[in-house]
C-alpha cells in the first residue's frame, strides 16, 4: 500500500488562516504546513483532493514545504513542472499543485518549522498584493506558532515546577520518617515503608554488614514466592557475583529495568523474583559501611533519572539514620548496664521481705536519675531511699550515682536521724561542687519490737509520699511536711516523720514517673492510686507498676520500692 504520511486533526485556528488565504488569494487551495521527520502536516487546509483533506498530511515526496523550511525564505512558482528543484515532487500529480506560493513559519527561536501556502492547479503569476497579503498572514500566523509554544513552555514549567515540589514533598516525607526512628529496628521499618509506600517498590530487604562475620546478613526481607529457602542465608562479602555484597563492597548502586537485564548481569539471581525491576542501594556513610538494600518491582520499568534520584536520596537518608540509630543503641547499651550496675542488691533482714524494680523512660536514652536502696545497718536497722536526680540522661545517672555513693557512706558512718542525713548530704552535694538536684524520700527502720512491730522514720526532700497499705486497715499516705528538694538551700533544717508498722503491712515508695499524668495532676494520681493499692491483691514492686504505672510509652524512668513486714 502506498505510504500516505501522517494524519492529523484540523485545528479551528489554522483553518481560518487557510480560509484567509483561499478568500484574500482566490486559489483553491491554501495550507497551513508543518514539516516532520515523517512528513508534512496540515492542521490548517482547503480545498485538498481525497484522500489528502481528510488525512491533512502527506509523506515528504509530496512536500514543497519542506524546501521552504530548509531554506527558510519564501518558495514562490508560476508552474513548478518547468523548476528543476519540483518537477518530479509527487505533489504534482497526486495533489495537482503547479503554481504554488508559501512563506516561512517561524517559532520562537527563529527557526522554520513550516509554510503559509496558496496552491492552483493551473500556472499562475503571483502578483506583488497577493504575495504581500500572503507574507502578512504569514507573519500573523507564526505568532499563533510562537504563542503555542509559549504556553507549551509556560505549561511544562509549571508541570516541571510541580513535579519538583512534588518531589520536595516526597523527599521531605521521607527525611520525617527517618528522623523520627530512633533504634535500628525502626530504622528498617521505616526503610520498607518508604520503600513501598514512596518509591512504589513491591518489597524491600535489607541487609546489615556484619564486618566480625565477614557477612551479610538480611535483618529484614519479603516473602518471595517460589524462592529457595537458602535465599536469604548469609552472604560472604567475597561473594562478587552477588549484585547485593558487589553493590556493599563497592557503594555504588545498581539499577535494573527489568529481571532479564538483572540476570545478565548476575546469573546468580537468574529466575528469581519475579520479571520486575530492580534496584541494589548501598548504605554508607562517610565513615561506615552498613549494609545494603534491595528494592523489586512486579512489572519492569524504566528506572528514569528521577526514580534514581529519588531512591539514592532514600538509601543516603537510611544510612544516616541507621548509623545514628546504631551509635545511639551502643550508648543505650552502655548507659544501661551503667545504670544497672548502680542499682543496689537488696538485703534479707530477718522478717522483712523487700522487692524493687526500675525501669528506663522508653523516650529517652533510657537512663536517669532515679533510683532505690536499701542498705542494713551497724544498729540493726536498714535504710531505704529513693531518689529522682533532675534528667534523663548520661549526665543524671552519673551525678545519680554520685549522690547515691555519698548517701550510702553518710548512712553507714553516721547513726543520726534522716533528717540529719538529708542536710549532710545536701551540704557535701554543694561543697564538692557536684550540685545535683534531687529529690529524695529517706526511711529508716528501727528493728523489731517483741510483738514484731517497727518504727519507721522518714525525712522527705521533695519527693512524692510514700503510700502504707495496713494489713487490718486500708492504705494511708505517709504525708509528713516534706522538704526542699537537694541542691536549693542546703542551710534549711530538715524534718522527721514517724510511723509504725505492724506485721502484715506493706510500705510503698516510688518516684513520679510511676503515677505523673498528662492529663491530671499528681496530687489526683496519687489519691487514685492509694485508692486502688487497698484492692490489689498482689503489691509486689512489678505487679504495682502494672497496675498503676502510665499506659503507652514511658516519659520517664519508673522506680518502686516495697517493704513487706512478714512475707508478702
Amino acid at each position: 500500500m502506498a505510504d500516505l504520511g501522517p494524519t492529523t486533526e484540523s485545528d479551528p485556528v489554522y483553518d481560518r488562516f487557510a480560509r484567509l488565504v483561499h478568500a484574500y488569494l482566490g486559489v483553491p487551495v491554501a495550507l497551513v504546513t508543518f514539516v516532520g521527520a515523517d512528513g508534512q502536516r496540515f492542521p490548517g487546509a482547503v480545498g485538498l483532493p481525497e484522500p489528502w483533506q481528510s488525512l491533512r498530511g502527506t509523506p515528504l515526496s509530496h512536500s514543497f514545504c519542506q524546501h521552504v523550511v530548509a531554506q527558510d525564505r519564501p518558495l514562490v512558482v508560476s508552474d513548478a513542472r518547468t523548476v528543476d528543484l519540483l518537477r518530479d515532487n509527487l505533489a504534482i500529480p497526486d495533489l495537482d499543485v503547479i503554481a504554488y506560493a508559501g512563506y516561512p513559519l517561524r517559532d520562537l527561536q527563529g527557526r522554520a518549522v513550516g509554510s503559509l501556502c496558496a496552491i492552483d492547479g493551473t500556472p499562475r503569476e503571483w502578483t506583488p498584493d497577493q504575495l504581500a497579503v500572503l507574507e502578512d498572514l504569514a507573519l500573523a500566523c507564526a505568532s499563533e506558532v510562537q504563542l503555542r509554544e509559549a504556553a507549551a513552555l509556560a505549561a511544562d514549567a509549571v508541570r516541571t515546577a510541580d513535579r519538583r515540589a512534588e518531589h520536595g514533598q516526597v523527599l521531605l516525607a521521607m527525611s520525617d520518617a527517618f528522623t523520627q526512628t530512633l533504634t535500628p529496628d525502626e530504622v528498617l521499618d521505616a526503610v520498607q515503608r518508604v520503600a513501598t509506600e514512596v518509591a512504589g517498590a513491591a518489597r524491600a530487604s535489607i541487609g546489615i554488614v556484619h564486618p566480625e562475620r565477614g557477612a551479610l546478613t538480611w535483618a529484614r526481607h519479603a516473602a518471595v514466592p517460589g524462592a529457595p529457602v537458602t535465599l536469604w542465608d548469609d552472604e560472604p562479602l567475597s561473594r562478587a557475583e552477588s549484585p547485593a555484597v558487589q553493590v556493599v563492597m563497592s557503594g555504588r548502586p545498581l539499577f535494573f529495568d527489568d529481571a532479564t537485564t538483572m540476570s545478565e548481569a548476575f546469573p546468580i539471581v537468574a529466575g528469581v523474583g519475579g520479571p520486575g525491576a530492580a534496584a541494589f542501594l548501598p548504605l554508607t556513610t562517610s565513615t561506615a559501611t552498613l549494609g545494603g538494600v534491595l528494592l523489586r518491582w512486579h512489572e519492569p520499568r524504566v528506572v528514569d533519572d528521577e526514580l534514581r534520584d529519588l531512591l539514592v536520596t532514600l538509601a543516603s537518608d537510611a544510612s544516616i539514620a541507621l548509623e545514628r540509630a546504631q551509635l545511639l543503641q551502643r550508648r543505650r547499651d552502655v548507659a544501661h548496664t551503667l545504670q544497672s550496675a548502680m542499682l543496689s542488691h537488696l538485703p534479707s533482714p530477718a522478717g522483712v521481705t523487700l522487692d524493687a524494680v526500675y525501669l528506663p523512660a522508653e523516650v529517652t536514652e533510657q537512663v536517669g536519675g532515679d533510683w532505690y536502696d536499701a542498705m542494713e545497718l551497724p544498729d540493726g536497722g536498714f535504710a531505704l531511699v529513693v531518689g529522682d536526680v533532675t534528667g534523663h540522661d548520661m549526665r543524671a545517672a552519673t551525678r545519680m550515682g554520685q549522690l547515691r555513693s555519698m548517701l550510702r557512706t553518710l548512712l553507714w558512718e553516721h547513726d543520726r536521724p534522716p533528717s540529719r542525713i538529708l542536710e549532710l548530704l545536701d551540704g557535701i552535694n554543694t561543697g564538692t561542687g557536684l550540685e545535683a538536684m534531687a529529690t529524695v524520700l529517706l526511711a529508716r527502720v528501727e528493728p523489731p519490737t517483741d510483738d514484731g512491730v517497727r518504727t519507721l522514720t522518714w525525712s522527705c526532700a521533695g519527693h512524692p509520699p510514700a503510700l502504707l497499705h495496713r494489713a487490718a486497715d486500708g492504705t494511708v499516705e505517709l504525708a509528713g511536711r516534706p522538704d526542699l528538694p537537694i541542691g536549693f538551700m542546703p542551710d534549711r533544717e530538715r524534718h522527721d516523720h514517724e510511723v509504725r508498722l505492724a506485721p502484715g503491712d506493706t510500705l510503698v515508695l516510688y518516684t513520679d514517673g510511676l503515677l505523673e499524668r498528662r492529663t491530671e495532676s499528681l496530687r489526683t494520681s496519687i489519691d487514685a492510686a492509694a485508692r486502688r493499692l487497698a484492692v490489689l491483691p498482689d503489691l509486689g514492686a512489678r505487679s504495682l507498676v502494672d497496675a498503676l504505672g502510665p499506659t503507652g510509652d514511658r516519659r520517664d524512668d519508673v522506680v518502686v520500692l516495697t517493704l513487706c513486714l512478714g512475707p508478702r
